[in-house]
């Protein structure tokens, strides 16, 4: 008997600590909400940052790839998210070759997987964009762009365990009760952005912009359809809009040397996040087309009432004529100075930029 007892009880351990997470990731329900995904290397996912920096670059087309490990050391399946993004620009002369205004189109595909529950989130975006040149001495540029796309939700209940499941002596080998809405969920989504770009000089570049996303702000609870008839069910789960503010500039320091300061600040709901830090850019030869990339990276988060620093992130990268890659590694302070197990998270990022040219409209992406 003492054993059943024991064995029952290390279940509903298990259980519970299932439940748990399963409602911080998945259904965001009462006092939590929906937040999206975030990347440290926020530059370098430009179309999820602000649908108006497609274009944006010196070259005629982009493709930008990144990937984000989170929480390996801590959890069982880390927590992964991934995005590509392509974009490709083209030139409205009107006579003036030295200044043109720009005309951008991009299209974006985005990921994020909760491995416990094999609990997905995917979208995928359409991206428009238009430059206006304002000044041909100081190449100023304001850009606005606008995207169109379906986001889709879904998870795997083969991966849930619930308490009637458990048949009191082994584990959870009895079919459940309860009633399971459909796993699947798509929603349509927009997102608007605004983009401006000055380079007085050839050392300096300034630019700003801000992003506004899901702007339909969905109701994504899968309890939210008319078959599920129990009222004490709340069937509400809103995707906040989320406003994106972000600048920045490149600084020729010396003949060898870029200093690239960067904000980023992300508005969602009762929750907000900046990332702020630098890149330094450092050429390897005079003659060649080679740097590297380095720079520390800070974010602070706010929860509800608190706003505090969250993590230190470093970053290195590599570029080469028109190829960029960039790796950095996030370490959550807290965790750190508790002694728990690490919430770390690693990023790999990927940027190609085609048919290089030495206009110099933009600056590079990083």
């Amino acid at each position: 008997m003492g054993i059943s007892i024991k064995t029952c009880s290390l279940h509903n351990k298990i259980l519970s600590i299932k439940l748990i997470v399963f409602l911080l990731f998945s259904f965001c329900y009462t006092f939590l909400f929906c937040q999206d995904a975030h990347f440290s290397q926020f530059y370098a996912s430009p179309l999820t940052l602000n649908p108006a920096i497609a274009g944006t670059y010196t070259g005629t087309f982009r493709i930008s790839t990144i990937y984000r490990d989170q929480w390996r050391g801590a959890v069982d399946n880390s927590l992964k998210t991934f995005s590509a993004s392509g974009d490709v620009k083209f030139n409205l002369n009107y006579g003036n070759k030295n200044i043109p205004d720009i005309v951008a189109v991009g299209i974006t595909f985005f990921s994020d997987r909760v491995g416990t529950f094999d609990f997905n989130t995917n979208q995928i975006m359409v991206t428009g964009a238009y430059h206006k040149a304002l000044d041909k001495k100081t190449k100023q540029y304001l850009g606005i762009g606008i995207q169109g796309g379906i986001l889709q939700r879904s998870i795997n209940y083969e991966d849930l365990t619930f308490q009637d499941q458990f048949n009191s002596i082994d584990g959870y080998t009895l079919f459940t009760g309860e009633n399971l809405p459909s796993n699947n969920r798509a929603y349509s989504d927009m997102g608007l952005g605004l983009y401006y770009t000055v380079t007085p000089n050839n050392i300096v570049n300034f630019h700003a912009g801000v992003g506004y996303f899901h702007l339909t702000t969905p109701n994504i609870s899968f309890y939210d359809i008319p078959d599920i008839i129990d009222p004490n069910l709340i069937k509400t789960d809103t995707l906040h809009a989320k406003w994106s503010a972000h600048t920045g500039a490149s600084i020729k320091t010396t003949d060898r040397l870029y200093f690239q300061p960067r904000v980023n600040a992300l508005f969602q709901g009762p929750q907000a996040e900046i990332n702020l830090g630098a890149t330094f850019r450092y050429k390897i030869s005079k003659t060649s087309g080679e740097y590297l990339l380095f720079g520390p990276y800070i974010r602070g988060t706010k929860n509800y009432n608190n706003f505090g620093v969250e993590s230190i992130i470093a970053m290195a990268g590599f570029e080469k004529n028109n190829f960029i890659i960039g790796f950095s590694y996030d370490q959550n302070i807290k965790s750190l100075i508790s002694g728990r197990r690490s919430l770390s998270s690693l990023e790999l990022s990927i940027i190609y930029i085609g048919e290089h040219h030495n206009e110099d409209n933009f600056c590079p992406q990083w």
